[in-house]
């Protein structure tokens, strides 16, 4: 008989459910799931792991983390870290969800010490991902849709798969928005599903935000041999408004445009009937109240046109001009009709 001590891993303890698991082929919602949450590697670079804020021990020894960086160096690292996705933890811990960058996509549960050494030693983290706390898959897809800190995190067409996996699950949009508290609309979450009707190269170019929203969604509506023609159709048209639109005059050219103009020659006192002070025909704007602290809109003619066609230019007008209630108006509006 073979001594035990000869056997692999895989002969000694069998193959893993997390093996298993990655061998077999997974559901439609399976595949949904997974591109929303993320699906577990074997292994990560340790930056993309972050601290527990809940971990008690803050004091690691410099010299045992660099003994354990050069065994982990030199003979590998021998037992997975436990971790949990970004997602995950801060539903279990919503407190936390400014503390816990997005630039991190897991967090430390058990191996806080491994996972400096790795740092050290300059190597890639084994990690076993573990979300079963914060409950099922659906639970952390409706977290994600539900809360503005996970939903500013996905692409619209990662909304759009998640959404596409939550009705499969609970059987209607009615259902959902249930679920979701009411956070998202019937019809807001129908617009979004029909992404899924574009081909997988759209998509990609919707989720880099090459492509409007808005303009997909209408491209989504047409039979599939139709959409990849009316888009570019639509985005020659756009770039070519864009580029016949006046570029506004910012800054320094600004200043100088308005300094090379030459002053207007003062009034000169006409004769007759007129007052001394005759009171000049100005232009009145509505003085904000105090709260709001919002600029009137420049008068017609004003130095700086407002370029509708720039978005930054457009959003800074708006917080510079409008209130706060209707900034949020404003916001909620576009935000319903994409």
């Amino acid at each position: 008989m073979t001594p035990d001590r000869r056997k692999t891993a895989a002969e000694r303890t069998g193959p893993s459910a997390a093996f298993n698991a990655a061998r077999s082929p997974r559901s439609p919602r399976g595949q949904a799931i997974a591109s929303v949450i993320g699906a577990a590697p074997a292994s990560v670079s340790p930056d993309l792991v972050a601290e527990n804020p809940e971990n008690p021990r803050q004091d690691f020894d410099p010299e045992y983390l660099e003994q354990l960086a050069q065994n982990m160096r030199e003979v590998g690292q021998i037992q997975a870290v436990t971790v949990m996705t970004r997602l995950a933890y801060l539903v279990v811990h919503p407190e936390y969800k400014d503390v816990i960058s997005p630039d991190h996509d897991y967090v430390i549960i058990d191996g806080a010490c491994r996972l400096r050494a790795s740092q050290i030693a300059g190597i890639d983290l084994r990690i076993l991902v573990d979300d079963s706390t914060a409950g099922t898959p659906e639970d952390l897809l409706a977290a994600a849709l539900s809360a503005n800190h996970f939903r500013k995190d996905l692409t619209p067409i990662e909304e759009a798969t998640a959404l596409e996996a939550l009705v499969a699950f609970h059987g209607s949009a009615a259902a959902v928005v249930a679920v979701l508290g009411g956070k998202l609309t019937d019809s807001w979450i129908s617009t979004r599903r029909a992404l899924l009707k574009l081909p997988e190269p759209v998509q990609d170019r919707v989720a880099a935000k090459e492509i409007p929203v808005a303009l997909a969604r209408k491209a989504a509506t047409l039979p599939r041999p139709e959409q990849e023609p009316f888009i570019a159709a639509a985005m020659d048209e756009r770039k070519a408004r864009k580029d016949a639109a006046p570029k506004p005059v910012r800054g320094r050219a600004a200043a100088a445009l308005k300094k090379s103009q030459p002053e207007a020659a003062p009034r000169t006192p006409q004769s007759g009937n007129a007052p001394e002070n005759p009171t000049p025909n100005l232009q009145s704007f509505p003085e904000p109240r105090p709260e709001q602290r919002a600029e009137p809109f420049p008068p017609a003619g004003a130095d700086e046109p407002i370029d509708w066609t720039d978005p930054e230019v457009v959003t800074s007008m708006i917080l510079r001009h409008c209130p706060r209630d209707a900034v949020s108006k404003i916001a909620e509006g576009l935000l319903s009709s994409l």
